[in-house]
């Protein structure tokens, strides 16, 4: 029975900092979309908001896979 709480803990704590390092790697992600729409003149709104789109899109199923340690 110990054992199961030790692994359902263990479980846990490894999921918390999986989604933690999803979340950096998240912010980290937003930023070089910024910069890159800096680098490359995108002003228009509807084109940055496709770019933030785009990053989304790669980052949602990121913190997912971190969070349920499915990352594959």
């Amino acid at each position: 029975m110990a054992e199961k709480v030790a692994s359902g803990v263990k479980d846990l704590v490894i999921s918390i900092i999986g989604l933690i390092i999803a979340i950096i790697l998240a912010v980290f992600a937003l930023g070089l979309a910024n910069w890159g729409m800096e680098i490359f003149g995108i002003t228009e709104e509807m084109s940055r908001a496709a770019a933030l789109i785009a990053v989304a899109i790669i980052i949602g199923p990121t913190i997912a896979a971190f969070a349920t340690k499915k990352y594959f």
